[in-house]
């Protein structure tokens, strides 16, 4: 099989995600052959991460998908985003201010521009805020944002529009006018519905729990940059009896 386009996720797959938010690197082992790559196919970013900060650690994308689909911006600088709710979301944002009691981490995810899109809140090392999840959930939701959780992950997303990487799949092979086979690699349930838009799917396996997660290949986190290297090597062309069925 032939590889025409290689869309991935950032957190977990391309770098890890046990790291501080700025020290958080796509390790030289992988970022090298993903560029090299990226000379030959279409290389897109599909992430829940803003512009702002995915863009400086894959300068060389053909297009970045940000705040799980939010907003597209291609290299040219054309730049395409779904509806916001600013106003909604700040006053979400203040919500989890005044219940936040245990100094939990906040990220905030902006447009490129600088409206805000999105933020998370984050316990990494401490325990779940199980009571801020619940009454968070139901009272954001009330206000018309969508409020993701996943129990295995340390944090709660809240976006002002409903994030949906499977429709920002599609939405980058139009505008980038890929044709061929897409290489869609994630690591969690969150990439689902990416996965389920790609040619051929890969998660990236480091340890999380891999239940509920909807592709069909997996690959461990060290074989990743070998991968990309022989998929180079090999003219992108894809052996998928190299690869682990999940």
């Amino acid at each position: 099989m032939k590889i025409s386009a290689i869309f991935s996720d950032y957190d977990g797959t391309l770098a890890p995600e046990d790291v501080a938010l700025d020290a958080s690197r796509v390790p030289k082992e992988i970022e090298e052959p993903l560029l090299g790559l990226s000379s030959s196919v279409s290389v897109a970013i599909v992430t829940s991460k803003d512009y702002a900060f995915v863009r400086p650690r894959i300068p060389f994308a053909a297009a970045w998908a940000c705040v799980s689909g939010l907003e597209i911006v291609l290299s040219d600088g054309r730049t395409f985003a779904t509806s916001r709710m600013a106003d909604r979301l700040r006053e979400g944002l203040n919500y989890v201010k005044r219940h936040n009691e245990s100094g939990l981490t906040l990220e905030l995810k902006r447009s490129t521009a600088n409206d805000l899109l999105a933020f998370s809140v984050h316990w990494r090392g401490k325990s779940p805020p199980t009571e801020l999840i619940a009454k968070a959930t139901v009272d954001l939701s009330g206000i018309g944002l969508t409020v993701v959780h996943d129990p295995t992950q340390p944090f709660l997303d809240v976006f002002g529009g409903r994030p949906d990487k499977g429709r920002a799949v599609r939405e980058l092979k139009t505008l980038l006018g890929v044709s061929g086979n897409v290489l869609f690699i994630g690591d969690s349930a969150a990439d689902n519905a990416a996965f389920d838009e790609a040619d051929v799917s890969i998660c990236v396996a480091h340890g999380q729990g891999l239940e509920g997660v909807r592709c069909r290949y997996t690959l461990g986190r060290e074989r990743l940059g070998p991968f990309l290297s022989s998929l180079s090597a090999n003219g992108l062309s894809l052996d998928l009896h190299t690869l682990s069925r999940l």
